[in-house]
């Protein structure tokens, strides 16, 4: 009987530990899904003349494009291969 209630409880466990993990999974997915989009609506506010958006006083833009240097490099590469959709199929890949 004990040999019983052991197996179950270390079933329960096991179970528990499973569960556990899989909400922690998901919500590190929702934390880096929420990361980007913050990134793509900070990409907006500070160079949103490029897409029409009435943009912050330029000595505001000019102070936060240091933490714009991703968003920046990969908008030049995205020029860069514009016309070329091999290229842009490279860069997806992040073939060098």
């Amino acid at each position: 009987m004990n040999d019983l209630l052991r197996n179950l409880l270390d079933k329960l466990r096991r179970g528990w530990k499973l569960a556990e993990e899989v909400h922690r999974h998901q919500a590190t997915d929702r934390l880096e899904w929420e990361t980007r989009e913050l990134e793509n609506i900070f990409s907006l506010l500070v160079l949103g003349s490029f897409v029409g958006i009435q943009a912050p006083p330029m000595y505001i833009s000019l102070e936060l494009l240091p933490e714009m240097e991703k968003e920046l490099t990969l908008m030049a590469n995205r020029a860069c291969t514009a016309q070329d959709p091999l290229a842009d199929l490279f860069s997806m890949f992040d073939v060098l």
